[in-house]
């Protein structure tokens, strides 16, 4: 049986170095969980069992062993599988699974309405120390709940290394694997006692000498019983504790050991890169060349304002690299911190800094910094905190799907009170907003960034906050563009004329405040205007701009190129963008009809 597993394995990574070679993904953490999720699906029923995977990034093998085998090549493909959990897909997946957190507080939910059926949590190492996830196992603790395995993948690395007190503890937990066997002897003796006083006896020593040599007895002060596996990459070792634990009532916790990135020698060797990879060449592992990044240009810039000044500070919830911040936490490792995956943390952290006259910058994803809305309004919006956000990745990103667009946090930034937000429309205009924020005072700053190459422009105007600028002038038409949109108007610009539709197109970086001064006394003179960006169309920019006209008693009819309000799905960004009507001939078309009342 372990042979026959063991091939199947080698299949199974041979099958995710291909497909993920082709279409980009997270390798690495799927390679590292190969035997641990064969293993599974021989040991427990898919079809009956609740299976739940903490962030769905390393389920790709799950996907491979339920229902998807035929279709696993479509990953992140438009119109191919998602690249994470999602019930629409599978009935196999009970939870969609984008964000780190929502295993274990879900799993009780389960739990608590199957109470005949046992639910299987799969979480990393990183994420169990998510706030979330601890309040989750405090109540499992506390409620005992039975049918709850909860199996925590050590694998060193979420994205980057692993940081904070838990992630130490677990590696003292996997490291005490041996001394779980002759505990667990010890407990079988004392049962065997018949004398009462020396049986308790026996007992507070064996608490003792476990408080003194490992970490278990405070863990399971919590109400867990806690197992061990320090060979979680192999079958033999694997297949008979999980068979242990299946069998017996929990809650329990059952520590795995694996090596992210296994069989494949480069994503072996560099872990962070193959964590999460666009598509790459077998043989080098070399990634395609792509273009500058804006991730890229804000941490080249940063790292220079952090050179003149010592009082800036980098936080990031465990996307260091990813957020372009690699070569600042280099030079500066004191000034950079990641706090791991814990968003809120990471903000409440950035208002204790700024209270004590520090200049920090909170580097997160646009999807992950929803996490921390709550911190956002009381920690930093009521005290009008000086705190710098970098929002990563805003607008649409592409094949990571529904739980990664960044298309939610302009919206809520534009209702906060006393943020002021900036969308630079090129490189040139991110450098200087990042320039003026290092000493903008006057509250919390937004700069969003999106996750595309970079566009430049001929540009001798500097960018203010609350001023726009004109970059090509024409008449009865108004194109006000703010982010991408810049880039993706002024692509048309020619079509649309030799279409008949001439227009002045606005740069508009500052989208809160607006440019009071252009709407009170230029836009009267257009027949119509447009307003575009990539956010959706509730409470946006444009809503900003009609509501403003309203206020000022302006009758114009705005109209707001945005998204819709459907939940975007998973394929490339340019893919997305045309289905939108947000480029190219499709939005050329969209205008159109908007201008003639039908398609011209």
């Amino acid at each position: 049986m372990s042979m026959e597993l063991t091939e199947k394995c080698k299949e199974i990574r041979k099958q995710l170095i291909e497909v993920v070679s082709k279409n980009g993904g997270h390798l690495g953490p799927n390679l590292g969980v190969v035997e641990l999720t064969v293993c599974l699906n021989e040991v427990f029923n898919f079809k009956e069992d609740i299976v739940l995977f903490d962030v769905g990034h390393q389920a790709y093998v799950y996907k491979i062993l339920t229902d998807r085998d035929d279709k696993f090549h479509t990953i992140r493909t438009r119109g191919g599988l998602s690249p994470f959990l999602d019930p629409s897909e599978s009935t196999y997946d009970h939870f969609i699974s984008g964000h780190a957190g929502t295993a274990l507080a879900a799993g009780v939910g389960f739990a608590t309405a199957n109470p005949d059926k046992k639910v299987v949590v799969i979480v990393g190492d990183a994420s169990i120390s998510n706030g979330h996830s601890l309040e989750a196992l405090n109540y499992i603790g506390y409620k005992k709940l039975e049918n709850i395995l909860v199996i925590v993948n050590d694998n060193d690395m979420s994205i980057g290394e692993n940081v904070g007190f838990i992630s130490k503890f677990l590696k003292r937990v996997i490291s005490s694997g041996k001394y779980q066997n002759f505990r667990e002897d010890v407990k079988t003796f004392i049962n065997k006692i018949k004398a009462n006083r020396l049986k308790n006896t026996l007992e507070r020593m064996e608490r003792s000498l476990k408080g003194y040599v490992t970490p278990f007895y405070a863990l399971e002060s919590l109400g867990f019983r806690f197992f061990s596996v320090s060979e979680g990459n192999n079958v033999e070792k694997l297949l008979p504790m999980l068979r242990k634990t299946k069998d017996l009532k929990g809650p329990i916790i059952l520590l795995v050991k694996t090596e992210k990135g296994k069989g494949y020698c480069f994503a072996e060797e560099n872990k962070e890169k193959f964590h999460g990879i666009a598509p790459f060449n077998i043989e080098t592992g070399n990634t395609y060349k792509s273009s500058v990044s804006y991730s890229e240009i804000f941490g080249n810039k940063i790292l220079d304002l952090a050179r003149e000044d010592k009082e800036i500070y980098t936080l990031s919830a465990a996307m260091i690299k990813g957020t372009g911040l690699d070569k600042f936490s280099k030079e500066f490792p004191e000034r950079c911190i990641d706090t791991g995956i814990a968003e809120g943390f990471a903000v409440t952290f950035a208002a204790g800094l700024a209270r004590s006259q520090k200049k920090p910058y909170v580097c997160i994803y646009s999807t992950f910094i929803q996490r921390a809305i709550s911190q956002l309004i009381h920690d930093i919006s009521i005290q009008n905190l000086p705190v710098r956000f970098i929002i990563d990745r805003s607008g649409i990103v592409g094949e990571d799907g529904k739980t990664h667009n960044g298309i939610y946090d302009l919206s809520f930034f534009l209702t906060i009170q006393n943020f002021t937000v900036l969308c630079p429309t090129t490189a040139k205009e991110l450098e200087e907003a990042l320039e003026l924020s290092k000493d903008f005072n006057s509250g919390p700053l937004v700069i969003r960034i999106p996750r595309d190459s970079v566009f430049n422009i001929e540009d001798d105007k500097p960018l203010e906050i609350g001023r726009w600028k004109e970059i090509k002038k024409g008449s009865k038409n108004l194109f006000i563009a703010t982010g991408t949109m810049l880039k993706i108007i002024l692509e048309i610009h020619e079509e649309l004329k030799n279409r008949g539709i001439d227009a002045t197109i606005v740069s508009a970086a500052s989208v809160k405040p607006l440019d009071e001064n252009y709407l009170l006394n230029y836009i009267k003179e257009y027949d119509n205007i447009f307003v575009l960006e990539e956010n959706y169309v509730r409470n946006s920019f444009g809503t900003s701009i009609l509501e403003f006209l309203n206020d000022n008693g302006i009758q114009k009819i705005i109209h707001r190129i945005a998204l819709k309000s459907a939940i975007i799905p998973h394929g490339k960004r340019e893919e997305l963008l045309k289905e939108e009507k947000l480029k190219g001939e499709s939005l050329i078309e969209r205008i159109e009809e908007l201008i003639y009342g039908r398609k011209k």
